[in-house]
């Protein structure tokens, strides 16, 4: 049988390619044997159109991120109780709070009731778990610190969801204020002011310009509302379908990180997951080579993605990886200080850790400050467009109650 393969090999640099073998399994064992790191090993020829139609159909019916942290936590306490893995597995399928999870647990269960390993198991599943944690579960798998591992993979994780969610909660009041003001604005023009329309064009007194630039407003969006609602639905549409696809990812992320306030919070959240990410994997044995390859899957910035292959082609010339993050000024100077101290010390992983979680606090602090000056300037904003409309339409009506007397 031909198999579709993705592996890393000792010096960090990601192959791809097909290897004959009698079933997957042999396959994975002898990229291990050439010395390589399997990250995905997949049947070719005919039967891959099958397999990725089966792992797109799965990619609909897969637990959430948060549920996989939850997971792996409690995957590591109970191996850290003392229960086997497939105990464990077992009785995490049972007691999953969700259909979609227990349904995950039970295909790996599966897998690993086949012969397979557990990072193999993980690795069949999709995109559930990333590259960087199935890596990193094989490099357990080999030094017997399986629960230790999980522990550490469950707490990045846990701090990653929560930087998430913070930046959201922290967002999510300032797009509410936005939208409720477009809506405002939108049944303003297209129920209140149609409403003195026929009062003020009917009159013999000169309407005001600005009541016409108002009235003009209100008649296009009444006579092309479905046509502009129809429209925003197909710019939607088409910017999640390009986005996924990774038409102008690339450009987009430039332009944000050039922005004033966004490119400064994109800039340390970008910091954070990079020296955690790093920082993670250092500790739970992946080599630097590898893990900066990997990193790729964990900062999805194309900007960060460029510079983390020009770090790794650092790595493979013998020079210093550092060099290239330097001059890509992505993160604040003290970063890469920091790094190379820890680099010549032999204690880069702790300085990792120790930066993401002081960047992790500087990237909260920066948000509220920044979301507590810009919410009053988008309601301040938004009461003076509204009373402008109302204003004006009120002023001309006003007139034609003067000419009236």
């Amino acid at each position: 049988m031909n198999f579709q393969y993705s592996a890393i090999n000792r010096a960090g640099e990601r192959l791809t390619g097909e290897i004959d073998a009698a079933s997957r399994q042999a396959a994975v064992e002898s990229l291990r044997n050439m010395g390589h790191l399997p990250v995905s090993v997949v049947l070719g020829g005919a039967d891959s159109g099958k397999i990725d139609a089966q792992k797109r159909a799965r990619s609909f019916s897969q637990p959430s991120a948060q549920q996989i942290t939850q997971f792996t936590r409690e995957l590591a306490m109970l191996l850290r109780a003392g229960m086997s893995l497939d105990q464990s597995l077992r009785l995490l399928k049972g007691d999953a709070s969700s259909k979609k999870l227990s349904s995950l647990v039970g295909r790996v269960s599966s897998e690993i009731s086949n012969g397979k390993s557990f990072s193999d198991a993980l690795s069949m599943q999709g995109d559930v778990f990333p590259p960087f944690y199935t890596s990193m579960v094989r490099v357990a798998e080999a030094s017997g610190t399986l629960e230790t591992v999980l522990e550490r993979i469950a707490h990045a994780r846990e701090k990653t969801l929560a930087l998430r969610s913070k930046a959201l909660s922290r967002l999510l009041y300032p797009i509410m204020l936005i939208f409720m003001a477009i809506a405002a604005v939108v049944v303003m023009l297209a129920f209140v002011v149609p409403k003195f329309k026929d009062m003020i064009t009917q009159s013999s007194s000169t309407v005001p310009d600005e009541a016409r630039l108002v009235i003009a407003a209100s008649d296009w969006l009444v006579a092309n509302g479905l046509f502009l609602l129809g429209i925003i639905a197909a710019i939607a549409v088409s910017a999640m379908v390009a986005w996924q696809a990774g038409v102008g990812r690339e450009k987009v992320g430039r332009l944000l990180l050039r922005l004033p306030l966004i490119g400064k919070a994109l800039r340390l959240a970008l910091t954070v997951n990079f020296c955690r990410g790093l920082g993670t994997m250092l500790e739970n044995g992946v080599e630097l080579p590898s893990a900066i390859k990997l990193l790729r899957d964990v900062i999805s910035n194309p900007t960060a993605t460029v510079m983390l292959d020009e770090s790794y082609d650092a790595l493979r010339k013998g020079r210093n990886f550092l060099e290239p993050i330097a001059k890509a000024e992505l993160f604040p100077p003290v970063v890469v200080n920091m790094l190379r101290v820890g680099e010549e010390s032999g204690s880069l992983a702790p300085s990792c850790l120790h930066l993401a979680d002081m960047f992790d606090e500087k990237l909260e602090i920066f948000l509220q400050r920044a979301l507590t000056i810009i919410e009053p300037l988008i309601i301040l904003f938004v009461s003076v467009f509204i009373a402008g409309i109302i204003i004006t339409i009120l002023g001309a009506v006003m007139s034609i109650n003067d000419l009236a007397i």
